[in-house]
């Protein structure tokens, strides 16, 4: 086997198989490695929900919706359940865009459509079960190639392989081995209200209502707990829950523990749960930080979580990881046409930057409201928090905010006096619309 390379991805997941795509289309040899067999779930849950802009970007890549995602797993309506005193439904037909809705996503299969989109392409050599233990870098520090191995998933251990390349780019997640490898370091991190999320997957679920079959559902269980529940079709869910890292192992109860209990605090969720059946373990993360490591250095560079580290809360991975992805194989084109890479490796950082903090910053002042705030006495609940969440402005507002259809600065997540106003003429007339229960 030939063992030169123009790029090396270590980590074949979103971010890696979609770069290994793209650099194929500029000509470029690429191996491509993940210590993971396909199929399988990532190692670190993630909120698997994709919005029209990453469906776009998608589709730039040669998929069709058909390939990736369930039909069943369509989203088209996301419902709010306020700890049970209301609950908001949300129509994404509101986010008038060119597509109106979303999609609930099964990893093990989405992962796997990547990566065998990739490997099939003539100018990718993809191995999976094929992890790094090392880099290899020259006598000024340069990152020149790697060193790996076969696990022991299939063959057993065998002696390692060192493989050459212009640029290792690492993208194997927000524990990245690479970026320590490397020598990268965060440049900016915003860990005030740190939080922890864990997740299974269930079969078998209940409908949520006769006329929302399906929705994806946010269930604020209060005192800094919340659930998500995500479609996956069919009857499964993926259901998570967020809260406050201090709270991980409160009353010495474990994290599985804790998960289960607080299913049964939201009494809609515990009703579709009653013939349901976990077919995954518990798994999460204890504390998730939120920032950027350095990108880029001599010979290296990283994208996706590896980058750009954030909460699940808002469902942005899938999207970030294609768009750091696309930008820095656009850097890699301009470097290939003669700019250096410390220059381009540069501008590819900053751009994914100036592009991503202003939703970083929204999601950790969401986590803020909703894990770390006192709840709102019940008449607050009951009037300015119902009129906000059932005011169709703002939900327009709020699905376009996810989609990344408007600039997330322009976006509250606070009452504002316009579904203040709207929502009190409501009451009055008794005009209350379909959008709450």
């Amino acid at each position: 086997m030939d063992n030169r390379y123009d790029v090396i991805i270590v980590g074949g997941r979103i971010a890696g198989a979609s770069l290994a795509m793209r650099l194929s289309r500029q000509n470029l040899k690429v191996l491509l490695i993940d210590r993971a067999t396909f199929p399988s779930w990532p190692a670190v849950p993630s909120s698997p929900i994709i919005y029209p802009s990453a469906m776009q970007m998608l589709e730039a890549l040669g998929f069709a919706e058909t390939e990736y995602a369930c039909p069943e797993a369509k989203v088209t309506h996301v419902v709010m359940d306020m700890m049970g005193k209301f609950q908001a439904t949300f129509s994404t037909e509101l986010m008038q865009l060119d597509r109106n809705y979303i999609y609930g996503i099964d990893r093990h299969k989405f992962d796997t459509v990547l990566w065998e989109r990739a490997a099939s392409l003539p100018l990718v050599t993809a191995r999976d079960n094929f992890g790094m233990t090392d880099v290899i870098k020259d006598d000024n520090g340069r990152v020149t190639g790697i060193v790996g191995r076969t696990g022991e998933r299939r063959t057993g251990m065998r002696a390692e392989e060192r493989f050459q390349a212009r640029l290792v780019v690492g993208a194997d997640g927000r524990f990245s081995q690479a970026a320590r490898k490397f020598g990268s370091r965060p440049f900016e991190e915003l860990n005030d209200y740190p939080s922890a999320s864990f997740h299974a997957e269930w079969e078998n679920v209940g409908r949520y209502s006769e006329t929302m079959q399906y929705p994806a559902a946010l269930f604020q269980v209060g005192n800094g707990y919340s659930l998500l529940c995500i479609p996956l079709g069919n009857g499964k869910y993926i259901i998570a829950n967020y809260l406050r890292t201090a709270d991980v192992n409160a009353d010495g109860k474990k994290a599985e523990e804790t998960y289960l209990e607080n299913l049964q605090k939201a009494p809609r969720l515990r009703e579709q749960l009653k013939n349901a059946r976990r077919v995954t373990p518990v798994v999460g993360v204890r504390r998730i930080d939120n920032g950027y490591r350095q990108a880029y250095g001599d010979g290296w560079a990283l994208v996706g979580d590896a980058f750009h580290y954030e909460s699940p809360l808002d469902g942005q991975g899938i999207y970030n990881a294609l768009l750091a992805s696309q930008f820095l194989a656009e850097a890699i084109a301009e470097w290939q046409a003669g700019k250096s890479w410390l220059e381009a490796g540069a501008t590819y950082q900053q751009r994914f930057y100036d592009s991503s903090i202003a939703m970083l910053k929204q999601t950790v002042k969401r986590v803020k409201q909703e894990l770390y705030t006192s709840p709102p006495p019940d008449f607050v609940v009951n009037t300015l928090i119902r009129w906000m969440l059932t005011d169709p402005v703002y939900q327009q507002q709020f699905l376009r905010y996810l989609a990344r259809a408007i600039d997330p600065t322009t976006f509250s997540f606070s009452p504002t006096p316009g579904p203040i106003v709207r929502g009190f003429w409501r009451d009055v007339t008794g005009r209350r619309n379909g959008r709450e229960t």
